[in-house]
């Protein structure tokens, strides 16, 4: 479900405006899911994916989000955003969290 979450988070980010780069970057031991331009900022998009009811962002705790802003800093990023993408059997909602520029 990662995959297909991220698949279509970059979609997401596409339709409002961003240009998404790459997926999946590994750095220091680590991965960024995806990385995008927003107008002159990069920004790097923590993508979580869940098929029940509860929002995905709750997925991301205190610990994982130190992470990803640390391995953001050390990639060069100007923001941090968070994308929840949760499945259901009819649709699929997203919750985005964008940083502050």
């Amino acid at each position: 479900m990662g995959e297909a979450g991220e698949r279509i988070g970059a979609w997401f980010l596409t339709s409002h405006g961003l240009a998404v780069t790459n997926s999946n970057v590994n750095i220091n031991k680590g991965e960024l899911d995806l990385i995008a331009w927003d107008g002159d900022q990069r920004v790097v998009t923590e993508v979580r994916s869940v098929s029940s009811g509860v929002d995905p962002i709750d997925a991301v705790d205190h610990a994982k989000r130190r992470r990803v802003e640390m391995l953001a800093n050390k990639l060069g990023a100007d923001r941090v955003d968070y994308l929840g993408v949760g499945f259901t059997d009819t649709h699929v909602d997203f919750h985005w969290v964008p940083g502050p520029n």
